[in-house]
C-alpha cells in the first residue's frame, strides 16, 4: 500500500486535531474539496468542532454581508451623484426664457397649488419652493411681494412658537411678518415634541382669477400639444 503524501497527512491533521472545514483545509494545503472529501471521509469530528465550523461559517456569512452592503452602498451613492449630475447639465441647457419659466411655474402650480378658482394659492415645507413662486410670479407678471398674503399651519405643540416660525418664514421669502395672516393650528397632531427642522406650513395666495386660469391655460395647453 502507498504511502500518505505529506499533504494528506496534514489534511487529516487539521481536520481531525483542529476540526477545520473542507473549504479551510484546501484554502491552506491546495487540494481540492472533493479530494479532501476521500482523504478525510473516514474521519468523524466531533461536537465541539462541528459547533466551531458552523460558527466560523456564520461568522464568514456575517461579515461577506456586511461588506457587500457596503459595497452596494458605495455603488448606489455613485449611481445617485452620477443621475444628479446629470441633472444638473440637463438644466444648465434650459434657455433663460420667460416661456420655459412660465412653463415651469404652471407645472409647480399642477402639482403644489390650490385650484380653487378665485385666486393663486401655494403652500409647502419647503421655502426655496416658494422663493421661486415668488421670483417667477414678480418676474413674469410684475406682481410684488408685498401684495402677497402669507399664513402659517403648525400643529398644535408649536403654538407658543408662533412669533419666532413667522419671523423665520419672513426672512426666508424676503416677506415682512405684517403680511402674515391669522395662523391655522392643527388640533388633529398628536406630536408633542418640536425639532428645530420644522417650521409648518407656509401658504402663499394672491388674490386673481385671471393669472390663475393664465396658469391652468399654460399647462393644459402643454399637454395637450405633447
Amino acid at each position: 500500500m502507498r504511502a500518505k503524501s505529506e499533504k494528506r497527512l496534514l489534511a487529516e491533521q487539521l481536520r481531525r486535531d483542529l476540526g477545520y472545514s473542507y473549504n479551510e483545509i484546501s484554502g491552506q494545503i491546495g487540494v481540492s474539496k472533493s479530494t479532501l472529501s476521500n482523504w478525510l471521509k473516514n474521519i468523524s469530528l466531533t461536537l465541539e468542532q462541528e459547533e466551531r465550523i458552523q460558527q466560523r461559517i456564520e461568522n464568514n456569512q456575517t461579515a461577506f454581508v456586511a461588506q457587500a452592503r457596503i459595497t452596494n452602498k458605495k455603488r448606489f451613492k455613485e449611481a445617485r451623484d452620477q443621475a444628479f449630475q446629470t441633472g444638473v447639465e440637463i438644466a444648465s441647457q434650459i434657455p433663460d426664457n420667460d416661456a420655459v419659466h412660465e412653463l415651469a411655474l404652471s407645472m409647480l402650480y399642477l402639482g403644489e397649488g390650490d385650484k380653487t378658482g378665485n385666486r393663486v394659492q401655494i403652500a409647502n415645507t419647503d421655502p426655496a419652493v416658494l422663493r421661486y413662486f415668488l421670483w417667477a410670479v414678480e418676474k413674469l407678471y410684475e406682481v410684488e411681494r408685498s401684495e402677497m398674503a402669507l399664513r402659517l399651519n403648525l400643529i398644535e405643540a408649536a403654538r407658543s412658537l408662533e412669533d419666532q416660525m413667522i419671523v423665520w418664514w419672513a426672512n426666508q421669502l424676503s416677506c415682512s411678518p405684517t403680511q402674515f395672516t391669522k395662523t391655522q393650528f392643527d388640533p388633529r397632531s398628536k406630536h408633542t415634541q418640536i425639532t428645530g427642522e420644522y417650521h409648518g406650513v407656509c401658504t402663499i395666495t394672491y388674490g386673481d382669477t385671471y393669472l390663475y386660469e393664465r396658469l391652468i391655460g399654460v399647462y393644459s395647453t402643454y399637454f395637450n400639444q405633447i
